[in-house]
């Protein structure tokens, strides 16, 4: 096999896993567009908020777990667990799905799955891949999020159409568990078979060079050692040996200047793609469209699949500009937008039907090719291997339990015209301000080793 075929061999259970995981995150996002739903009688409304915000509940605790515990075990069982959640996960999701305790139980240990996955990808990619395909393959990883959620977008449309009324079979838990079961069996396997444990992890943990230059040879498709393989493995071994020497707190020792870059440009994520600003992307939207109870809606698949296509097109273009440019001009596109049409939502009364979708549709499109893979970029490669585990835990940590924070806001704020317009102005308005935080601070770190992104984002230029 080939350098990049052992490559994507290895990430490909991890690829399945945050797909999973992505169907959960349409779960939350588009759930209260399922009209005629038996799992929703006779729950209260706060137990409806806990199922949508369970799984975002499972994610934080298993990040906080592995805080402590990802040293203990490869990458590779970590992935057969995160595979063994989404699998109890698909098997409730067929078995019992219009039951509440199962729906809310079942998503917390697919968060467990998630967030095992995420964590362990993030690191893994940064630690393994090429370093020319070091953006391309977590631009992969961050595609199949969004492949996630859009494919279940295109489920929440479908069952929310007559024919769900006349076959109540089609409960969308059931078709959720029929798509994850298999994948994550799949994963499962791939793990165990095809990945193959990070050179740098084995150095620091297992300190043993023989099986690490072996992983790293079979990683590149090599059987025998060539000049570039022996830099290489150095310049890994170097890069561990720097790290011995500094303690594993994250803000210590120039690691905080990375982390604080990270965190932010990933605010700027959490505060575009979250739940009250798809709720109001789904209302605008759905000005398209003529909606009945029979009808389908098509707008959340449409804002999705196209996003999902601009995450695609962003594989093959993200290393064709310095890793500032890139954010620079997705986020310029994306704040732009938004804030354009807020100022439009608050400025007249009437709105022409196309505006609000081709508003967020290029907002969406342009936030999938630069915002959201360099912020996922720059979080694999920041941070040397001894402050890596806690490090991105930390970001993701506060990422995701954001995401819980934003809909409880959302839960206790009327969603009104006015203050969907004002959010629409705050939020273009902080991307923007991230914009020129990125422009000034993130270094290009396109193929560059492991080392070598370590030190540039450590002195932040």
């Amino acid at each position: 096999m080939s350098g990049l075929a052992w490559q994507l061999g290895s990430i490909l259970s991890g690829l399945l896993l945050v797909f999973c995981g992505g169907i959960h995150i349409g779960w939350s996002i588009f759930h209260l567009y399922m009209t005629g739903n038996k799992w929703m009688i006779g729950i209260t409304v706060d137990e409806y908020r806990f199922a949508i915000l369970s799984f975002f509940t499972g994610v934080g605790f298993i990040l906080i777990m592995l805080t402590f515990a990802k040293e203990w075990l490869s990458t590779r069982i970590w992935l057969m667990l995160s595979s063994f959640f989404f699998v109890i996960n698909g098997i409730f999701f067929i078995a019992m799905p219009v039951d509440y305790i199962a729906t809310v139980i079942t998503r917390i240990i697919a968060g467990f799955g998630h967030g095992i996955a995420h964590l362990c990808m993030s690191i893994y990619i940064g630690e393994t891949a090429a370093k020319h395909l070091r953006g391309k393959l977590v631009t992969l990883m961050t595609a199949s999020i969004i492949a996630g959620v859009a494919v279940f977008s295109v489920i929440s449309m479908v069952t929310t159409n007559i024919i769900y009324i006349i076959e109540p079979e089609m409960h969308p838990n059931r078709a959720l568990g029929i798509i994850i079961l298999p994948l994550s069996c799949a994963a499962f396997f791939l793990a165990f078979f095809l990945t193959v444990e990070s050179p740098i992890h084995t150095l620091s943990s297992r300190k043993d060079e023989g099986m690490a230059l072996s992983n790293l040879l079979k990683l590149r498709g090599l059987s025998v050692e060539n000049t570039e393989v022996t830099q290489e493995f150095n310049d890994m071994k170097l890069l561990v040996a720097e790290s011995n020497m500094l303690s594993k707190i994250f803000v210590t020792e120039g690691n905080f200047k990375p982390f604080q870059l990270v965190l932010t440009l990933k605010l700027a994520n959490l505060l575009f793609f979250n739940y009250s600003m798809n709720i109001a992307k789904m209302m605008l939207m759905s000005l398209m469209f003529t909606l009945t109870l029979e009808g389908i809606n098509w707008a959340p698949s449409i804002l999705m699949l196209s996003k999902l296509v601009a995450a695609v097109f962003a594989i093959f273009i993200i290393d064709v500009l310095p890793r500032r440019f890139q954010y620079a001009i997705s986020s310029t596109f994306t704040g732009a937008f938004l804030l354009a049409f807020g100022i439009v939502l608050a400025t007249y009364d009437i709105i022409e039907p196309w505006l609000p979708p081709f508003m967020y549709i290029t907002a969406e499109v342009f936030q999938a090719l630069g915002m959201l893979p360099v912020s996922e970029i720059l979080l694999s490669e920041a941070f040397p291997p001894k402050k890596k585990v806690l490090s991105v835990a930390s970001v993701l940590i506060c990422e995701y339990v954001g995401h819980m924070v934003v809909y409880i806001i959302y839960f206790n704020v009327p969603s009104t015209l006015q203050n969907t317009y004002i959010k629409t102005i705050v939020f273009g308005s902080v991307i923007l301000l991230k914009c020129l935080i990125g422009i000034l601070v993130i270094p290009d770190t396109r193929r560059t080793t492991p080392r070598e992104a370590v030190q540039l984002l450590s002195k932040g230029h």
